[in-house]
């Protein structure tokens, strides 16, 4: 009972954003104190669990090796240990939230992830003025998640794991409410890998093609009923203008696209390929870069070619398996292609683990469906 209680704390925790959350919302002291909450009940967690698994070892060698390769360059004055920190929390994570992990079903990520929509609902109807105070993204609303994208993403692996949902009722309360909380982060990534979820739910379901009428209702809603003053103009009008009777305004869909921001990096990991520039140099607002915005381009810009082929064997094997088993567990190649796309818009992977989470909670899932119990 207090184990199984421990574990969905982590879980909302982790999948809640919760020390990253009450840094912004309630300072340091709080975001700290969260964070190392946190990987104390994770370690917690770990030992006192009656039975330990294998670690799962792509994950833990590629924590090493980004962390070793990439320190080679980090050159940075760091009096708070940051690096020495952010490196033991994340092996902290991969090595005991896999015993978490083995004993969480997919019905308690759904309903987590409905929370974390809720709030982004609730950021963008009740206090959308929030944004601002905090000086986070105004007019995209993210609620616990901070980032838009991020919000975005949660609210993806929620809407795939709908499909596993034997609950009629509480499918399709998520669907529509995972896709009322992406449409308002106006993220064009949740767009677009919201229409590819569907079209392989059709693909494989005809029944399924109801779905995009959840979607055309949410949006309608959006379009007639909410304060479009709350919303960022540019991105508002450009989704608005779908339905308008003039253009579409494709510039604005364009405009800041990630291909450019990643062209920016290229000449810089073609410099150092083997090493990489350092833990940290991919990530910050440095040298009048945005940040390489893609978790691929992160890890050989930041720790070199080693570790880039293992983190991109990882992926290709998660796609793989799950392309495998689509017609029994379709869930799990919607939730492999939203992390997958995830990573190619976010430079986050080893700081803040949503992503690392979900991708270690889908490795088990797929070597659990592979070998049969005896």
């Amino acid at each position: 009972m207090i184990l199984g209680l421990l574990r969905y704390l982590i879980l909302f925790l982790i999948i809640g954003n919760m020390p990253a959350y009450m840094l912004v919302y309630f300072g340091p002291s709080y975001g700290s104190a969260a964070s190392y909450l946190t990987s104390f009940l994770l370690i917690v967690y770990f030992v006192f669990v009656k039975s330990w698994s294998r670690p799962l070892f792509p994950f833990l060698l590629l924590g090493i090796l980004y962390f070793t390769l990439g320190g080679v360059n980090y050159v940075k004055y760091d009096p708070s240990n940051y690096f020495l920190k952010e490196f033991l929390r994340f092996m902290i994570l991969v090595v005991c939230a896999p015993e978490v992990l083995k004993r969480t079903k997919h019905r308690d990520i759904f309903y987590l992830a409905l929370v974390g929509a809720f709030s982004v609902v609730v950021n963008a109807m009740v206090f959308p003025e929030s944004n601002m105070i905090h000086g986070l993204v105004i007019g995209r609303y993210s609620g616990f998640y901070l980032n838009p994208n991020s919000a975005g993403t949660v609210c993806l692996i929620g809407f795939a794991l709908s499909y596993s949902i034997k609950s009629i009722k509480w499918r399709y309360m998520g669907q529509f409410a995972f896709t009322l909380a992406g449409l308002l982060t106006l993220s064009r990534t949740f767009i677009v890998v919201w229409l590819l979820i569907n079209i392989f739910a059709i693909y494989r379901q005809k029944r399924n093609v109801w779905v995009p009428f959840i979607g055309a209702a949410v949006l309608v809603l959006v379009l007639t009923f909410t304060d479009r003053t709350i919303f960022a103009a540019d991105r508002f009008e450009a989704l608005s203008s779908f339905f308008d009777e003039g253009p579409v305004k494709t510039k604005t869909i364009k405009h800041d696209s990630r291909t450019a921001t990643w062209a920016q990096y290229y000449p810089l990991i073609s410099e150092k390929p083997l090493l990489g520039h350092g833990f940290g140099s991919f990530q910050t607002k440095e040298n009048n870069l945005p940040g390489a915005h893609n978790g691929f381009l992160l890890v050989i810009g930041e720790a070199g070619i080693i570790p880039f082929f293992l983190f991109l064997g990882v992926y290709i094997y998660l796609l793989v398996c799950s392309l495998k088993i689509f017609k029994q567990y379709p869930e799990i190649l919607y939730m492999c292609l939203v992390l997958i796309l995830a990573l190619m818009a976010s430079h986050t992977y080893f700081t803040s683990y949503f992503i690392v989470f979900m991708s270690m909670y889908l490795y088990i899932k797929l070597r659990h469906y592979r070998v049969p119990h005896t």
